[in-house]
Formats: C-alpha cells, structure tokens, sequence
C-alpha cells in the first residue's frame, strides 16, 4: 500500500471521523492511529516484496535464469498456430517445479524445437567419464517436427530390432490419458520399461514431449512437470561479452548446462549462408571446470587446447579468463567455411582468446540478451 493508496485510505479515515457522533473515539486520535497502521501495512509490503522477489529469483534461476517481465505479444503465447521455425534467441517457456533428485539443469533453443531439461549423473569410479542415472526433459516442437518416428527408432533400438519404413503412428505412441493444457495427451512407456514419453499437441501439427528416463513413478513426475509448464517467452541471457563474428553468421542454437546451483557451460551455435554442415558452422562460449590433459600450446600467455581436423573444422579452448577463475573460452568450427571465415586457426584462436564474461557472470540478472 503505497502512493496513491495510502493517500486514500488517510482521506477514508479523516471523512469517517467527521461522520462519528458526538461522544465517540477523538477525530484526530483516529487518522492518526490509522496513518500509523498504513505506515505499518507500507513497511510489510516493502519487505514482503522483496521477499518474494528473491524467492522467485532463486528458483528461476535454478531452473533457467532469471525472468523479465513479458511483453504483451508473449503474453499471447502459446500460438493457435505454431510457427515452422523458433527464434533460437528466445525461450519460449519455462517450469516451475522439476525433481529435485535431478539437480543438474540444461536449456536448449533451436528453430526446430527447444528443450529444457533436468538430470543426475554419477562418475564412473576412476574416469572422469560420467554415466546417466535419471533425467526429465521437456520439448517442444515447431510445427510439422516429428518427435515420434525419433520415439519409435528408440524403442526398437532398445528392443534389438532395427527401424524400418515410416512410423506406424497417426498420434502419438502410447494411450490417451487425461488431458494436458485442454489437449489430449498420451503416455507412453518403451519396451524396457526405462524411458516414459507424455505428449499432447499444443497447436495442429505441433507437438510437446515430456519424457523421464530412469525415475521413479514417472506418469506422475511427468503429469506434476506438465501442469508447471508455463507458456512465456523471454529473450535468452547469456554471461559473456558479444565479440566480433562474420557478420553474415546467424543463431542457430544456443545451449547451456547448470551444475552444483549454478552456471556450467554456455555456448552459441551459428550457420553460415549456403551452409551444408551438419551442425553449426561456427561455435562460440564459455565453460567452467579444469581439463584433465595438459594445454596443448599457449595463446595470449594462456594455457590453450587445440584440436583440429585436417586443417578445418576444429576446436580452440583458452584458459585463464580474466573475470572467470577456471573458466575457458571456447570456439569450434564445424566446416571449412566457418574455419575460413574467421581467418583460419590463427582467427579462431584470437576469438577465443577475446571472450570476457560480464561483469558478474554468477549473477543470471546481469547476463545480457541476444
């Protein structure tokens, strides 16, 4: 109650008071026992607010960053039609509640689908190898995406049989179940029983999967997912600097990890025109962690990993990251085209060597927008 509020309720009060009969509680005793209360109600309202505001900032950030208040255009998300192509620069949705068994987070944007997704890995006694014991991920799909022949391809791999010919399903595999967001949903489990799928379609030919990988009771960690689900898009955040890129090169997926509550790997993908790679032509981003093999070089007076195949595609790793104790910076070529334009080995690597955090990278609310 602030402002324009407590001035009302203070005029409320004093016209109240003129009204008492003769012989009741004094007027100006009255407005100002009742200024006291609205100066009261104001203080709790400031620190209930603030509370809640880093509530809220705690637990966006430990599922996928911090939020921005949304524009009335993503407030009209999602679409009765969805679009053939996602900007990769914005996220299209977020969760509000994910196992807390699975306490690593990942966030993937690309224009075909976007998929954010929660998981728990154990080493492998002696490696530095890492096995998967449990995960949920949810995606959605840009129209016309085919999550299922993917779905069908896992089931008969996990079964020992090979896929062949199109998928046999007109929706998705699995029974119908109760429906999701107002839309009939299925759920389907694969012959090994280890991977769970819910699915719905969010607009025609659009698609939603969630699908939980070794967990427990996993229709109902799946329908708990589904019902935080919420519809709203937010430009992606991330916690270093731009730097100088092709300037023909587009986003074309941007990927990032969380480890241990906070940021472990972000990085940028980007396609050239004309571009027959498989992946991206060009990557960009920042880890964090020691490498467990010595540097292979030095760039700038920093330790520097190089691997590069037959002179093209390849990746640059520097480390030493002013701002960013045990972080490296990272770029990757997956073509010759994207080699050739940044100039080379030598370009790559003073790309990399030029990466610099933000100010305050473990601060997800001082990471800039794409």
């Amino acid at each position: 109650m602030i402002h324009d509020d407590e001035t009302q309720v203070r005029e409320m009060l004093t016209r109240a008071a003129d009204d008492l009969p003769t012989g009741g509680p004094e007027a100006a005793a009255l407005v100002t026992a009742g200024e006291r209360t609205v100066r009261r109600r104001r203080r709790l309202a400031v620190a209930a607010t603030a509370v809640v505001t880093a509530v809220a900032l705690l637990g966006v950030t430990a599922l996928l960053g911090v939020r921005q208040s949304p524009t009335p255009a993503d407030r009209t998300w999602p679409p009765t039609v969805a679009p053939t192509a996602f900007d990769p620069a914005r996220q299209l949705f977020r969760l509000t509640w994910l196992p807390a068994d699975l306490p690593e987070r990942s966030l993937s944007t690309a224009a075909d689908r976007q998929t954010i997704g929660a998981a728990r890995h154990t080493p492998f006694e002696g490696t530095q190898a890492r096995r998967l014991v449990g995960s949920v991920a949810v995606t959605v799909g840009a129209r016309g995406v085919d999550f299922f022949t993917d779905q069908l391809t896992r089931d008969n791999r996990n079964a020992g049989k090979l896929r062949s010919g199109p998928t046999p399903w007109p929706t998705p595999p699995g029974s119908p179940v109760e429906p999701v967001q107002g839309h009939p949903a299925f759920l389907h489990t694969s012959p090994d029983g280890k991977e769970t799928v819910l699915s719905w379609r969010y607009a025609p030919d659009a698609w939603v999967t969630i699908t939980a990988v070794t967990v427990d009771r996993p229709a109902e960690v799946l329908r708990r997912v589904a019902e935080g689900m919420v519809w709203e898009r937010q430009p992606v955040r991330v916690p270093f600097q731009p730097v100088a890129l092709p300037s023909d090169a587009r986003l074309h997926q941007t990927r990032m990890r969380w480890r241990d509550g906070r940021w472990d790997t972000v990085t940028l993908d980007y396609r050239l025109p004309g571009s027959s790679a498989a992946g991206a032509d060009l990557t960009v981003g920042l880890e964090r962690g020691d490498r467990p093999d010595d540097p292979t070089g030095v760039v700038h007076g920093r330790p520097a990993w190089t691997f590069v195949q037959h002179d093209g595609p390849g990746t640059w790793s520097v480390g030493g990251v002013p701002g960013c104790a045990g972080c490296r910076a990272m770029v990757g070529t997956g073509s010759p085209a994207g080699s050739a334009a940044l100039g080379g080995q030598d370009g790559a690597r003073d790309l990399a060597a030029a990466l610099r955090p933000v100010a305050d990278h473990d601060d997800e609310s001082t990471w800039r927008p794409l």
